[in-house]
């Protein structure tokens, strides 16, 4: 299917617009969840969840094989999508076995014999992910996102209820990993939902050169995706076998609300972004001028987002959480700084894939990876605030990086990059200056803080953009009209 410029300007913003319909409403669920659980989890029960999450994300991040993103990029065959379901239902269910029987193995590694239930139950998810991933895939290939909208509140809305009824009644870190497979299981079953007549149901009926099309292009994406989340996810590792399930429940806290409010917004325009950029691949000024919008648009949010949760922090841990995780506001701060860097960073790996080359992000993430894990051991001498300050060192270092390669990649001028992330860094700078001058006031409470730092950023963010960047403060409202 070939889209005319402004056919495709539409599309992307109303599937963004869909998308983000459905991520604040499954985040906002899922935050409400987080703050109740906080409340009657200690941090070590926290820690052991957040253990058990992070060793399934990455079982999940390759369930599939990556023949997900090759449904959006390889020829729309049926055999094409019954052998990419083949392929992630056999490796899930592969996975999902593995996750059970070595549950007491990894348990012994970290020496938390409590985590070895978590990981049984979570193997189910690792299942649910592999069966849900292709129906997903060919919704978001056929850019269908406003039907996909209600699968992420369904997950969302299926996860917090189990989660919470189990909480209540005393099952303690089990509730959240039971929730979490819920809400896996229920994702998938919607989106099955939604692809009812065109679902790839005959998976006997496969091809040996559409298997081999799917591994040829899904493996280099699966593997370039689990080093991704390796890279993501490496500092709880770090902390679980160093520092202990207690710090981690505070590190996991104090990361909470950067991947919720930040880092999440970043999945989910590149969930659009991909199947767009794949759309223009063979259009090299429509490819350049989409990535340097999304760039300009992804550092906007992230600085202004990133800095005031950075301000924020010493407000809303206690407000939020409660008294008991005060030690992780030091970690909010430099993780929400953390947060708004990878914003320079968004949208790389999306042009890599777009254009057929992912093994350009499986060579940038083996070198971030092989530099990541020796510094994030030095930094965990100090504890989770050297963990954190580390993540937020090599962030910018490889957020560059990955710019000026993707810059060579799609021949854009560095200084054009430069250029679009200069108006997210001013604001930024501005939301800090509001931030801190507000909380140097004694006499305002948690809550007075809290609004006065979000009323007078977002006037200054709007006045920077109106007088400072007008093109950008008329294509934003263009996009509000859109949405």
């Amino acid at each position: 299917m070939t889209y005319a410029p402004g056919d495709l300007t539409r599309t992307g913003v109303r599937g963004a617009a869909w998308q983000g319909l459905a991520f604040v409403t499954g985040k906002m669920i899922v935050l409400g969840t987080a703050i109740v659980l906080a409340r009657l989890l200690s941090p070590e029960e926290y820690g052991l969840v957040a253990l058990a999450l992070v060793l399934m994300a990455y079982a999940e991040t390759v369930a599939d094989a990556g023949v997900a993103q090759a449904l959006v990029y390889l020829p729309r065959t049926g055999v094409i999508a019954r052998s990419a379901l083949f392929i992630s239902v056999l490796l899930g269910a592969v996975l999902a076995s593995a996750a059970v029987l070595a549950a007491p193995w990894i348990a012994g590694l970290f020496n938390l014999p409590d985590a070895a239930p978590l990981v049984q139950v979570l193997g189910v998810s690792v299942l649910a992910t592999s069966f849900g991933a292709v129906p997903e895939a060919l919704l978001r290939r056929d850019l269908k996102f406003k039907p996909l909208t209600a699968a992420p509140v369904i997950r969302a809305a299926t996860m917090g209820s189990v989660t919470l009824v189990l909480a209540f009644t005393g099952h303690g870190a089990l509730s959240l990993a039971v929730g979490t497979a819920a809400g896996s299981v229920a994702y998938a079953l919607t989106c099955w939902f939604l692809v009812r007549r065109n679902a790839p149901w005959q998976i006997w009926r496969v091809g040996r050169d559409a298997l081999r099309a799917n591994i040829a292009y899904g493996a280099p994406v699966a593997g370039s995706s689990l080093l991704a989340r390796l890279i993501f996810d490496v500092d709880y590792l770090i902390i679980g076998l160093l520092l202990g399930a207690q710090a981690l429940g505070y590190y996991t806290l104090a990361f909470r609300l950067p991947e919720a409010l930040i880092l999440n917004v970043f999945f989910v325009l590149s969930t659009v972004l991909f199947p767009l950029y794949a759309q223009v691949r063979t259009d090299p000024d429509r490819l350049r001028d989409g990535y340097l919008k999304s760039v300009q648009i992804q550092s906007l949010y992230g600085f202004t987002a990133g800095v005031g949760l950075a301000v924020l922090a010493p407000v809303l841990v206690p407000l939020l959480f409660g008294q008991k995780w005060t030690d992780a506001v030091l970690p909010l701060v430099l993780l929400a700084l953390y947060a708004a860097v990878r914003s320079l960073g968004a949208g790389a790996n999306d042009v890599y894939k777009a254009l057929g080359r992912p093994g350009l992000s499986i060579a940038i993430s083996v070198v971030r990876l092989v530099i990541l894990v020796p510094v994030l051991l030095v930094a965990a001498q100090w504890g989770i605030v050297g963990v954190a300050a580390a993540q937020l060192a090599t962030a910018f270092v490889f957020a560059c990086g990955m710019q000026a390669v993707a810059a060579r990649v799609i021949k854009i001028r560095a200084r054009r990059l430069v250029r679009a992330a200069v108006p997210g860094v001013v604001c930024g700078a501005a939301v800090a200056g509001a931030g801190l001058v507000t909380l140097a006031l004694p006499i305002l409470g948690p809550l007075v803080t809290t609004a006065v730092v979000v009323l007078l950023s977002v006037g200054q963010v709007y006045a920077i953009l109106r007088l400072g960047f007008p093109s950008l403060y008329r294509e934003l409202l263009q996009f509000l009209g859109r949405v």
